[in-house]
């Protein structure tokens, strides 16, 4: 095969692994500004419109990469593979990173180590009440924060907040009554300025359009400075602990939470693959994570479903990937050594999802899933394409059986 001529870019990257400063990142300082090392590659623009209000999108979405769940029994035990049979990509080699963003004393890139050894936990219970609640119940409130998908979200916007450890958190929860099964959506953003932290956060993948729709618990906290774990004197894990907590306690007596999932978007992805998901506290309750253009699934994916999302003018440096290069971008992602354990099928795909290219791990056993999502974009592009969004959407409600 014949290969493109790109240039690498390995003395950023080394910058970005012994430098906390990412001396090779610049930070966003605006919607459409410069590269930076969170995950905002603004050489294409991006949208700063507010997403349509209301319910989500009416669309019907084949959901063939979503196959039946195998009928009977609970995931198995298995022991973690020998080896990682999934090593992740060289920066700027094709399929792999423009830049390895990672935080500070992260040794490899999320994805990158052997998968954690250690039992499948089992699925989830089945649910057999309403959806929606109780209609005998009263609907659940929450003082200070209205029900219902945001109004505003766009950038400088402020959507619905509470203080948690003294900064602004964003929460935005399903008008239902008590009762009702829901999902907490945790983001972690990537490198972004104070003004930035929200409305680029939720614009880039709008799933606050579902809280009604699909009953998600949305919730955007901020880091202290522009990265989380990054010149933060250690108040980001703590804080981050916190919002889970004051989730469950707010919310875990009144809805059926029934998964809890966190998306990284860069830097985001970085951390959440390197610190926060594989963290012993979350065990027991995070259940999936969205790696969004930062690295492949977490080495502890043995007990959690792994969507990862990428953009192929990014990994081709501003080309297109050849059909083989995508093949090799789904291998380095370390899908399937997870895939494998959780029951699934061999990797299927791509699909074409409106412009997006999709692979997916099917019919794994019951509260599993893994997929990869190929945008046709760069780094910072927003993932609000409505036929994608509702299939990344119905993957994670299908966990929860």
């Amino acid at each position: 095969m014949a290969q493109h001529s790109r240039p690498l870019v390995w003395q950023c990257w080394v910058a970005s692994v012994l430098s906390a400063a990412f001396a090779c990142g610049s930070e966003v300082s605006s919607p459409t500004g410069p590269a930076n090392a969170g995950g905002q590659n603004t050489a294409t623009s991006v949208s700063t419109e507010t997403p349509s209000q209301g319910n989500a999108p009416a669309l019907v979405v084949p959901m063939s990469m979503v196959l039946p769940k195998k009928a009977a029994g609970v995931a198995g035990s298995a022991a973690a593979p020998s080896g990682n049979t999934a090593a992740p990509a060289a920066p700027g080699a094709p399929g792999g990173p423009a830049t390895a963003q990672q935080p500070p004393g992260a040794g490899v890139p999320p994805g990158g180590a052997a998968p954690a050894a250690g039992m499948v936990p089992p699925p989830p219970t089945m649910f057999t009440g309403p959806l929606d609640g109780d209609p005998a119940k009263p609907m659940v409130a929450i003082d200070g924060i209205a029900c219902g998908a945001p109004r505003s979200a766009g950038f400088g916007a402020a959507p619905p907040s509470v203080k948690i450890t003294n900064r602004d958190v964003v929460v935005a929860y399903p008008c239902a009554h008590e009762g009702a099964a829901v999902t907490f959506f945790l983001f972690i953003h990537g490198t972004l300025q104070e003004e930035q932290k929200v409305g680029f956060t939720m614009n880039a993948f709008p799933v606050h359009q579902f809280v009604d729709s699909h009953n998600f618990i949305v919730v955007v906290p901020k880091a202290v400075g522009t990265q989380w774990g990054n010149g933060d004197n250690g108040a980001d894990a703590p804080h981050l602990a916190e919002v889970v907590d004051w989730v469950y306690a707010q919310f875990g007596e009144k809805f059926n939470i029934r998964s809890m999932w966190a998306s990284g978007g860069s830097w985001g992805a970085a951390y959440l693959g390197s610190t926060f998901a594989c963290d012993p506290k979350y065990e027991s309750r995070l259940r999936g994570v969205r790696m969004v253009v930062g690295g492949g699934c977490p080495r502890c994916s043995n007990r959690l479903s792994c969507i990862v999302a990428q953009q192929e003018l990014e990994l081709g440096m501003g080309e297109m990937l050849t059909d083989e290069e995508k093949e090799m971008a789904t291998v380095r992602a370390n899908i399937d050594p997870y895939a494998t354990m959780h029951g699934c099928d061999a990797k299927a795909g791509p699909v074409n999802l409106g412009p997006v290219r999709a692979w997916t791990w099917a019919n794994c056993d019951p509260g599993w899933v893994h997929s990869y999502y190929l945008g046709p974009g760069q780094h910072a592009d927003a993932w609000n394409d409505p036929t994608s969004m509702m299939h990344m959407v119905e993957e994670i409600k299908s966990t929860e059986m």
